[in-house]
């Protein structure tokens, strides 16, 4: 039995507009959807929502994102976080098409467990022990992963 999903997806040519891939993937604890605006296009109405953080991260060309009053330039490589109550839209340049992806979540209740974790949710499980096989038999790798579970464990 398959315990992951995966689909490829052609990057250079979206459909435009919004691909939701909840259905997709089975996507359960996010929201993500490709979003590729033609130029000089854009979203026709404004929204926001009652919970879910989003984040876009913009892979081609340029745009702009209204953000309750203010509007904010994008261009391929930036990454923009946009809190849930926040009325938003996006619009693509007039020279240039805009692609994204559109990464929802809602608030991750009870993480960090640690406060000094890097990860908002810390909830990763790790072996030691076990090996991916292209380190299997590397006793480099094996010396660093004892110093990085004495790292984590507190025991260096």
């Amino acid at each position: 039995m398959m315990h992951y999903d995966k689909k490829t997806y052609d990057f250079d040519n979206f459909p435009n507009w919004l691909t939701f891939l909840r259905d997709e993937i089975n996507l359960t604890a996010l929201g993500m959807s490709f979003a590729r605006l033609p130029a000089g296009k854009g979203y026709t109405y404004l929204h926001k929502h009652k919970k879910q953080e989003e984040v876009y991260v913009i892979l081609q060309g340029r745009g702009v994102i209204y953000l309750d009053g203010e509007i904010v330039e994008l261009s391929q490589g930036d990454v923009l976080r946009v809190n849930p109550e926040v009325l938003r839209a996006l619009k693509a340049d007039d020279e240039s098409e805009l692609v994204c992806i559109i990464i929802g979540a809602l608030p991750a209740d009870g993480y960090p467990k640690n406060k000094n974790s890097r990860a908002l949710i810390d909830d990763g499980i790790p072996d030691w022990d076990r090996l991916p096989p292209w380190c299997e038999g590397n006793k480099k790798v094996v010396e660093l992963n004892k110093k990085i579970r004495a790292e984590r464990e507190g025991t260096n």
